[in-house]
């Protein structure tokens, strides 16, 4: 299993921001409360001041802690969700998911079907597919109506060329009657063999290919598993 050095239950930075803030706020309540107190004591009884604003300010400080508190609670309950997404990804591996994703994995031998589906009928359509790198290797027509659809690329380039095993990714170009672009959205499947975790999000592994966990559409078991 593949892992980052990113500890994906880790709460000490929120933590420490959190008790920053509670401090700064303690040690600025106490000083006005000082000030208070010396006002209060030294105020002029014939002509006293206003209590109203001191209760203001008093609730006022009350709120702010209240809040920063609340934000610290809120920052552990997404890092408990993070920390249980996480344990719940190691499941993933050795299944097959598919998932709304553009990238795949080719063994340069075998065809491989690339999915897509149609919002509406367009007017043309052909499926282009890329290299890592973002080269163009060919381009295949495609079914220009609404619905899934898929389509065979054999791993060749424009030119009958040869591609080699690596991971390519593909991107529909539709265009309707009125020459306004149709976007499609589209499906890769895969064999998940590990799992990385990253600051934001949990990523499922399929080979080389990189799959968000929020991307899965479906899981199912590995043929021959």
């Amino acid at each position: 299993m593949e892992t980052s050095a990113v500890n994906p239950f880790g709460t000490s930075g929120s933590t420490a921001k959190q008790e920053a803030a509670v401090t700064g706020l303690t040690d600025n309540f106490d000083n006005f409360l000082t000030i208070l107190t010396t006002q209060l004591q030294n105020q002029d009884p014939l002509s006293p001041m206003d209590t109203h604003e001191f209760t203001n300010q008093l609730v006022a400080f009350a709120g702010v802690e209240q809040s920063v508190r609340q934000s610290g609670q809120l920052d552990q309950l997404i890092s408990l969700n993070r920390g249980n997404e996480a344990m719940g990804a190691v499941s993933y591996i050795g299944q097959t998911v598919t998932a709304d994703y553009n990238e795949f994995n080719f063994n340069g031998t075998d065809p491989v079907e690339l999915s897509y589906t149609l919002p509406k009928d367009a007017k043309s359509a052909a499926m282009q597919v890329y290299t890592s790198e973002g080269d163009l290797v060919t381009v295949i027509p495609a079914d220009k109506t609404a619905g899934n659809h898929k389509v065979t690329w054999d791993g060749k380039t424009l030119l009958g060329e040869d591609m080699p095993e690596g991971v390519y990714s593909f991107q529909l170009g539709a265009i309707d009657e009125n020459e306004e672009a149709v976007e499609a959205s589209y499906q890769t499947t895969g064999k998940i063999t590990g799992v990385e975790y990253t600051p934001n999000e949990t990523i499922l592994k399929a080979g080389d290919v990189p799959i968000p966990l929020s991307r899965v559409l479906s899981v199912e078991e590995t043929a021959g598993t």
